[in-house]
């Protein structure tokens, strides 16, 4: 376990990265440029490879040339939102409060995004990728012991592409990522997508999974036994030992933590009731 520890989530992120394993660093308004100008840009959280090829192609590689430009470059090539925030971390800058794990709120949705390395220009490579995003999702979901009946389905294209994007609301609850593949192909039935470069899906309105009725029929109680011994399997002997034969023949997105906290209390096993901080 490596610690670190500065006056913001950014910087405590970075400083967590210096020295591994087991080590503790601090940043500090003394230290910080030096930490940050020996950083590469995607070291910070927020910059994918998306933004980081965006600043390449604009001669910026570095935190250094990051700070050298004005304002209104980064506004007028990063657009009002990713402007600012450019200005702002290059540095050491982060805006976002920090809360105390108490006062974090229940899980409303679970969801994983994708930005491909290149161009997606297949559409069964593209909903592939949309596939494995399901599963993660739906992983997710089902560790928690929740199930969700909202169902959004984004894609983008390349730079300056459309941007598809739909959702439906089910009557019933699902927690599995074919049945959440299911309505995200009827979600995009009449999208007329020839290429893309990011994806997302989303499992939202979510409810404890032990509320919901028992399954009637005996085929869905056997599918819900079959997904339950693949999590097993998978939880044993690492992520996707099992798998659908949709993913065959394509790099597996693999499982990450997303933003600083990921899945917030669930992630780290914070219990609100059961700490006293």
């Amino acid at each position: 376990v490596s610690i670190g520890i500065s006056y913001n989530r950014l910087l405590a992120k970075l400083a967590s990265e210096q020295i591994k394993p087991d080590g503790l660093f601090w940043i500090t308004e003394d230290n910080i440029y030096k930490v940050l100008d020996k950083s590469n840009l995607m070291d910070v959280c927020g910059i994918g490879w998306g933004l980081y090829h965006h600043l390449a192609q604009l001669g910026i590689y570095d935190f250094p040339k990051l700070r050298f430009v004005s304002r209104e470059f980064l506004h007028d090539n990063f657009g009002p939102f990713w402007g600012p925030y450019l200005w702002d971390i290059c540095r050491g800058i982060d805006r976002t409060p920090v809360n105390s794990f108490k006062l974090i709120p229940e899980q409303k949705s679970v969801g994983r995004t994708y930005t491909a390395h290149r161009l997606l220009t297949k559409r069964h490579e593209i909903f592939k990728v949309a596939r494995n995003l399901c599963e993660e999702a739906t992983f997710k979901a089902r560790r928690m012991g929740l199930a969700g009946r909202y169902v959004a389905f984004s894609l983008r294209e390349g730079r300056g592409g459309k941007i598809f994007w739909g959702h439906k609301t089910l009557k019933t609850y699902i927690d599995d990522g074919k049945k959440l593949f299911d309505v995200c192909r009827l979600i995009s039935g009449d999208w007329d997508i020839k290429e893309a470069i990011f994806c997302g899906v989303t499992l939202g309105m979510l409810s404890k999974a032990g509320w919901q009725p028992i399954p009637i029929f005996r085929k869905d109680r056997k599918y819900a036994r079959l997904v339950s011994s693949v999590d097993t399997v998978n939880k044993r002997f690492g992520h996707y030992t099992i798998f659908p034969g949709q993913l065959l023949g394509m790099p597996i997105v693999m499982p990450e933590v997303t933003g600083y906290f990921g899945d917030k209390k669930f992630r780290l096993n914070f219990l609100r009731k059961s700490q006293d901080f």
